[in-house]
């Protein structure tokens, strides 16, 4: 990645409701580099534009981490866990790998406890002969010390190439 389109993706990561403008300015540069990079890093680096909302203030009040541990992790069975995910409007990441004797994650949001066990009871169901173990970390929303917020690891990763 060139150091111009590091800066202007820094300055998208910081706020992406800034306009070509305002980052010119920011940068000392024409506004036309910046559309036109920002043209080139949508196209190569950015999946999307998001907010990041107060969870607790909307009523939100569990974040669950699961982890399984897939025992036969077969295509078939991956198969199933996206198309149960893609059903799941509040599964926010599903992954793949490795740590604490465990080989999958879920990250889900709930509204509140009971919306979470039935979370739970049902993909431990589809888990059923596929997984060892199915567990959670829970975290209440309004429990959290800091949300996410990906521009300073991401700038953190970028700036030590």
């Amino acid at each position: 990645m060139k150091h111009r389109e590091r800066e202007i993706l820094f300055q998208l990561l910081r706020n992406s409701k800034l306009s070509d403008r305002e980052i010119a300015k920011k940068l000392k540069t024409s506004q036309s580099t910046i559309t036109r990079t920002r043209h080139k890093l949508e196209n190569r680096f950015i999946k999307s534009y998001t907010i990041i909302p107060n969870l607790s203030k909307l009523e939100i009040e569990l974040i669950a981490f699961t982890f399984a541990n897939c025992t036969k992790p077969t295509v078939e069975f991956m198969k199933t866990i996206g198309e149960f995910a893609d059903k799941q409007p509040n599964i926010v990441l599903v992954g793949m790998g490795e740590g604490m004797n465990k080989t999958g994650i879920f990250v889900s949001f709930h509204k509140d406890f009971s919306d979470y066990t039935e979370f739970t009871q049902n993909l431990r169901l589809l888990c059923k002969g596929f997984a060892e173990t199915v567990e959670s970390f829970i975290v209440p929303s309004n429990k959290l010390m800091r949300t996410l917020s990906m521009s300073k690891a991401i700038e953190y990763i970028l700036e030590k190439e």
